[in-house]
């Protein structure tokens, strides 16, 4: 199957580091010049590190020139002259000696911060402010701090209960919910198991050689080092294990432990080979590319079921194996291509043989990823060519509402062959944890005409970043300031998305269900069944 489809344009929910403009200006009315960060004019936040007061200042006015969504945030009652007005007071206290004899703390400013940002409703924004009396740095994501406000108790439980098919896939086979060909492959649980096994092995390896040792009557000068340094590496590797069962819930929590071990192959490789042990490093691609875990599965009635952790196909369905075999990297790379195969070419037959029921793509707890991956999920389903998805506004101006020319933007389908799914129904799962492309996908299958969307309202991160980050000093959007040099930095989208013929935003409020489906945590935790999976299954069914 041809698969030479570059990976370019833009990078949904990825962090990318940029640069771009704004002028640091102690007064409002002065903010009409820029200074581009492109030419890496860092000067122009030396009186940003001099005081609060001024930090407050410049971060104020690189907001007012450079935030993309001023209108959005107006229509949900937003007077961002009110907030200097207010906020500017505060400030000045922190840095009034009469009032404020001690240094401020990181907690302190932190909270004042939170308060001072904290209403803006762009997805992706992540402010990094640094403490002028500490020198620490501290990260603000609004977002984050008002969804945890608004939607606590759901929230808290789809992350952590995250659904599999072992009780379906055990069903018979004429139960409405059974799910044959259950097929599905994780980087996360590859490395895991690389990490035990090895682990497990120099363990054993070890106590035969410690045993050995003790029986002989003990370390001697000749073996005293290797057996102390056996018997270090035994406790570090045990150390690993008991780190291994919470750490593969995400990739996030997994790379210490990656971090970990790779560290414990260069102190202790010669000794794992003494002990006839093969200790490799984990390979970095298998932690960054991006993709965690991916599922496949048929359900009764010709169902083809796709899960998809991240947005990280591209690497593996459009690029070719790693030469190495052995690698994980390469075992990974197949069972990606393995697993989405069994997806795709289930709905080709099913379809040729007007068998095929529907389709669920399930994007739930997905953070999102790169755009080229949507030609493999809702792309493969649509027509070759392309699909005009939504908008793209960008600024183009110092003033809040100079915007260039809003242009339409087509996400990429598959180009090969294939049939359309148009005849049949198209459900997409996702929640208040499906996040960026996750949730240009969710958008996707709910604007088709066969399409529906099951599950609770969405993130609320769509806006577009660029995966060049010379382009952000190309216009006035985009991020602001230098990442962990500056007294503060904001990550922005480069380009505002517009949904649908009213062109509507929807940062901080996402994407909202056809159907709504709160998680039952405890249907799931009990017996290990899954209630939004469900609704759409009989959905479906219903069709």
């Amino acid at each position: 199957m041809r698969r030479d489809i570059s990976n370019r344009l833009f990078i949904a929910g990825l962090t990318a580091v940029a640069v771009c403009t704004f002028m640091l200006s102690s007064c409002r009315d002065l903010g009409d010049d820029l200074i581009s960060y492109g030419q890496k004019d860092y000067y122009a936040f030396d009186e940003a590190e001099k005081n609060f007061t001024n930090q407050f200042k410049a971060l104020w006015m690189a907001f007012n020139t450079n935030y993309g969504i001023w209108d959005y945030e107006e229509q949900h009652g937003l007077n961002w002259d009110q907030v200097y007005t207010d906020f500017l007071p505060k400030f000045q206290a922190l840095d009034d000696t009469t009032v404020n004899k001690t240094k401020v703390t990181d907690e302190q400013l932190k909270a004042l911060y939170r308060q001072f940002i904290d209403s803006l409703h762009e997805g992706h924004l992540v402010l990094e402010i640094q403490n002028l009396h500490t020198g620490n740095r501290f990260t603000i994501n609004p977002s984050y701090n008002r969804i945890v406000r608004e939607r606590k108790v759901v929230l808290q439980a789809e992350k952590e209960n995250i659904t599999d098919l072992n009780f379906y896939s055990k069903l018979p086979a004429a139960d409405l919910y059974h799910a044959g060909d259950y097929d599905a492959t994780s980087s996360l649980l590859i490395i895991a198991e690389e990490m035990d096994t090895v682990c497990s092995r120099l363990i054993r390896a070890g106590k035969s050689y410690v045993t050995m040792v003790d029986n002989a009557g003990g370390p001697n000068a000749t073996n005293d080092s290797l057996y102390q340094a056996v018997k270090n590496l035994q406790v570090e590797c045990q150390a690993i294990i008991d780190k291994l069962d919470r750490a593969k819930e995400s990739m996030n929590s997994l790379k210490p432990v990656v971090t970990r071990y790779n560290s414990l192959c260069t102190q202790y490789g010669i000794i794992a080979a003494q002990l006839k042990v093969a200790m490799n490093p984990i390979e970095a691609t298998m932690t960054k590319d991006g993709l965690n875990n991916i599922v496949s599965a048929v359900f009764t009635g010709g169902i083809a079921y796709l899960r998809i952790g991240d947005f990280g196909l591209t690497p593996y369905l459009a690029q070719n194996a790693p030469a190495d075999k052995k690698s994980m990297t390469y075992l990974y790379h197949q069972a990606v291509n393995r697993v989405w195969d069994n997806w795709f070419d289930t709905i080709q037959t099913l379809h040729k043989n007007g068998e095929l029921g529907g389709v669920i793509i399930d994007v739930r707890n997905n953070g999102g990823g790169m755009l080229s991956d949507y030609q493999f999920v809702l792309g493969a389903l649509l027509p070759s060519g392309g699909y005009a998805s939504h908008y793209l506004r960008t600024k183009q101006g110092t003033g809040r509402l100079d915007f260039a020319p809003i242009i339409p933007f087509t996400v990429p389908t598959y180009p090969d062959a294939h049939a359309v799914i148009q005849d049949k129904p198209i459900v997409v799962l996702a929640n208040s944890w499906s996040f960026s492309m996750s949730e240009m996908t969710t958008w996707g299958v709910k604007s088709q005409p066969n399409g529906y969307f099951v599950g609770t309202r969405t993130w609320g991160g769509l806006s577009a970043l660029v995966d060049d980050p010379a382009a952000y000093s190309q216009t006035y959007s985009g991020c602001f300031g230098v990442y962990n040099v500056t007294p503060f930095y904001a990550y922005l989208p480069r380009f505002v998305s517009l949904f649908g013929e009213d062109m509507q935003i929807l940062e901080g409020v996402g994407v909202t269900p056809d159907k709504e489906v709160a998680l039952d945590v405890n249907y799931w935790t009990t017996q290990q069944r899954d209630n939004q999976l469900e609704a759409a299954l009989d959905y479906i069914h219903s069709k």
